[in-house]
């Protein structure tokens, strides 16, 4: 991610009529750039792929990300779009289908290893941004009370995930949940079998 600043011109250039677009959004601590790979095999299926650069390492609090993602929407007039998301960029897209998409520019979010019900490891780190992720702060019940989005939701995750430390891990109910034969929170963005998941639900 300290490589990939910039987002390859086929990312906008290379698109397919009908094609949905997509927005990336990483997890905490990270870039868009340490999933390009991923970001480069949507795009060359045709999708248009969008980066929120404002993110920087996504230590924003969600509601204000939430906003961030939602002016890369409006800002390029997108319609019918699909967020791809890794752990806390999973949070940040269901706060956005709750609050920020009444007019339903997001279609669908496929989440990967996202602390859907908070992770017990943020508590090792009492820092605003990280202790809102703890499965009690008040933007996870928030979020865990608006069942009525999950349905627009796909949360996949690895059978075992060494940073969501929590009983349900990154189980949503009422969404579709698929679990990858992968050990690792962030290993799991390197899996080939979640790379053509992701295609599939894509071209559904």
């Amino acid at each position: 991610m300290f490589i990939h600043t910039q987002p390859p011109k086929h990312y906008l250039g290379y698109t397919v009529e009908g094609k949905a677009p997509v927005i990336l959004i990483p997890g905490i601590f990270g870039k868009w750039g340490f999933y390009k790979h991923l970001g480069d095999k949507i795009s060359l299926e045709g999708h248009p792929v969008y980066i929120v650069p404002k993110l920087g390492y996504n230590l924003k609090d969600i509601p204000t990300s939430a906003s961030l993602v939602r002016e890369v929407i409006d800002e390029n007039n997108l319609k019918n779009c699909i967020i791809v998301a890794h752990s806390k960029g999973g949070l940040i897209s269901k706060y956005l289908l709750i609050h920020l998409n009444k007019d339903n520019r997001v279609k669908g979010v496929i989440s990967i290893a996202t602390p859907y019900s908070g992770s017990s490891m943020a508590r090792l780190l009492p820092l605003n941004r990280i202790m809102e992720l703890d499965g009690d702060s008040k933007i996870i019940k928030d979020l865990a009370s608006h069942s009525e989005v999950n349905k627009e939701i796909v949360s996949i995750s690895p059978v075992f995930d060494n940073m969501v430390w929590a009983k349900e891990g990154s189980f949503l109910k009422g969404a579709e949940n698929i679990k990858i034969d992968e050990k690792g929170h962030h290993k799991i963005l390197f899996n080939k079998e979640l790379e053509k998941l992701i295609l599939q639900r894509l071209s559904n």
